[in-house]
């Protein structure tokens, strides 16, 4: 996405949050506590794509007023967190061979030898946890 070629991940999900709420109404409380990720580019593209997965999600499945999105760096690895406050996701939606959505973002989450953890809540919610380790050259650029 041009977005991300020309502000760099961060800035990209700042927008991407920003566009989101737009669009959707949904209330977006972005924080971020890096000022960039030391990604490459299929690696950054990787990581947008999944958020964008995610939004996407929340917008057709949700019932969701408010997201939570959190994006961090801990013990070496990048840690992105989404949260809403919707009717959350069920086993089986996690567990449908036609949830093409959620399906994607385990094959980008395990290209990048990363882990994602979806828990829903009847009626309080669903968080995404994605857990991507850092390169030992993404780690000294840090």
């Amino acid at each position: 996405p041009g977005v991300l070629d020309y502000l760099g991940l961060i800035a990209a999900i700042e927008w991407q949050a920003e566009e989101f709420r737009k669009r959707s109404g949904i209330k977006c409380n972005l924080s971020v506590d890096i000022e960039e990720l030391p990604l490459d580019q299929n690696r950054s593209t990787a990581v947008f794509r999944i958020f964008q997965e995610t939004l996407t999600n929340v917008i057709r499945h949700s019932s969701a007023t408010q997201l939570d999105v959190t994006v961090d760096i801990q013990c070496n690895a990048l840690v992105l967190q989404i949260q809403d406050n919707g009717k959350g996701i069920t086993e089986a939606q996690l567990k449908s061979p036609t949830s093409f959505g959620i399906i994607g973002i385990r094959e980008r989450v395990c290209f990048l030898g990363g882990e994602v953890k979806f828990r829903g809540v009847p009626g309080l919610g669903t968080t995404v946890l994605v857990t991507i380790p850092l390169t030992e050259e993404e780690v000294e650029r840090l």
